[in-house]
């Protein structure tokens, strides 16, 4: 569960992003503290501190809710800066580290929203990829990523019900990896992925707040043991305007 002073910066940085945005007013109270993992009580008393410092004024009734004041926050030097407006997550392409560490090392408040947990068929690519057969299920996993109470990614990802079957009992609002360390010593050493440019269909843009047609990358990953066995099949639609991605290159 997120303390105070963690509540209070993650609303602070999400403040800044929105006015930069021309946004209005901040997510309700109860959405804000789902997706940071806090009590409504204390997201309550971090707007109340933010209203004292004149960054919102709350509104009570039907059209309530915390309105931006319009008064610009200053950056916080532990958050990445893209050459566009906002803040953007930094995503490294040379080493395997679940979406929440990636976060919170970059100063960012991580959420999840877990939307589906369920076996289902595996698509032809995915059975192909975990080396399952056509007709034995998957594990599948659908979950939303916030960074700061926004969002920032959809992603779906596929394991072998055969051996990870015990995930639809766990929790998978934190870290897939190091819970498949902890519960099935399954330790992810090494991924393969591919990077491309989409739009977001009607469905995709509801669930993470954009309009139609909004600027996605796509990266679709496939993920190993220290066997060299697959463990993961996933499709990851980061918000082109919350993340980068970063590759480096080394001379022989």
């Amino acid at each position: 569960m997120a303390n105070y002073s963690e509540v209070l910066g993650a609303i602070s940085r999400l403040a800044a992003e929105l006015l930069e945005r021309s946004a209005v007013k901040l997510p309700p109270e109860r959405e804000l503290a789902h997706r940071l993992s806090a009590s409504r009580a204390t997201v309550r008393r971090a707007l109340g501190t933010l209203e004292e410092q004149g960054v919102v004024r709350r509104v009570k009734g039907r059209a309530g809710g915390a309105y931006l004041n319009g008064v610009a926050l200053p950056p916080d030097p532990r958050l990445v800066a893209g050459p566009s407006r906002g803040r953007k997550l930094e995503r490294s392409l040379d080493r395997v580290i679940g979406v929440p560490a990636m976060l919170r090392s970059q100063g960012f408040a991580a959420g999840t929203t877990v939307l589906t947990l369920t076996l289902a068929e595996p698509p032809a690519e995915v059975a192909k990829s975990l080396k399952v057969p056509d007709s034995a299920p998957v594990v599948s996993l659908l979950r939303l990523r916030y960074a700061d109470g926004d969002t920032l990614s959809l992603e779906q990802a596929y394991l072998d019900a055969g051996r990870f079957s015990r995930l639809l009992r766990c929790d998978l609002t934190n870290s897939l990896y190091e819970l498949l360390k902890s519960e099935f010593d399954c330790q992810v050493d090494s991924a393969e992925e591919w990077l491309e440019a989409i739009t977001a269909p009607n469905h995709v843009a509801a669930l993470l707040g954009l309009e139609p047609g909004a600027p996605l990358v796509k990266l679709t990953r496939q993920s190993y043991d220290t066997d060299g066995l697959p463990v993961e099949f996933a499709y990851d639609l980061f918000r082109a305007d919350r993340t980068r991605f970063r590759v480096t290159e080394r001379g022989h």
